[in-house]
């Protein structure tokens, strides 16, 4: 595997955590599903998504019906994609009424930034006009709507990432990547719903990276 993302979940609601896989392999660009069987993993060939490499996914219920959505993104066989499948039992179809930038070289995160009891988006990369972007998307209950008022510096070959690390009660946001003129790792302080960089931390400015809150 290259060009690849992986994260654990329980999509099943079994309880024990599957693993979600996208990259390039040797038969070409995949995502699959591989559900926890007692300690081993066995694919769930019942599940179909669009195979992707130089991708990022995440699992997390946004309908808030108890079971774990997917978030992907990444370069597919018809051209750059972003897209949300909606858990259905232990099936995945697409959320056809959420509308996304396709994007590769990226990352995507859900988080309840506005505190509103369900989760919303972000997502950087590069788009089909080659831009880089990195924008937040409100989850106003049946899809998502671009937050046009908050503003981040657009990167790709980055990562982003929600987390409060001001335990003021709200998600903040950390990105980092090439945002065409220099390597960036910034953070981004919530304040009630918009974000202002916090220029008080100074971090290594990083590409082909990954970044994630935890309290080590």
């Amino acid at each position: 595997m290259q060009c690849s993302s992986v994260r654990f979940g329980d999509y099943d609601n079994d309880g024990d955590l599957d693993i979600l896989l996208t990259g390039y392999a040797g038969s070409g660009r995949i995502a699959k599903v591989y559900r926890n069987t007692g300690g081993s993993f066995a694919e769930d060939s019942c599940i179909t998504l669009p195979g992707i490499f130089y991708s990022s996914i995440a699992f997390g219920d946004f309908d808030n019906e108890g079971d774990l959505d997917i978030l992907i993104s990444g370069d597919s066989a018809s051209g750059k994609i972003a897209k949300v499948y909606r858990n259905t039992g232990g099936s995945f179809n697409e959320d056809t009424g959420t509308l996304l930038p396709g994007v590769n070289l990226s990352s995507v995160a859900f988080g309840d930034y506005d505190n509103d009891g369900d989760l919303d988006l972000v997502i950087s990369g590069n788009t089909s006009s080659n831009d880089k972007i990195a924008k937040v998307y409100k989850n106003n209950g049946s899809t998502f709507i671009e937050d046009a008022g908050i503003n981040l510096p657009g990167v790709e070959y980055g990562s982003v990432d929600f987390g409060d690390y001001d335990n003021d009660g709200d998600l903040d946001i950390l990105i980092s990547g090439d945002d065409g003129n220099n390597l960036i790792t910034k953070m981004y302080q919530n304040n009630s719903g918009s974000f202002a960089e916090d220029t008080g931390i100074s971090l290594p400015g990083i590409k082909e990276s990954s970044v994630e809150f935890g309290d080590y």
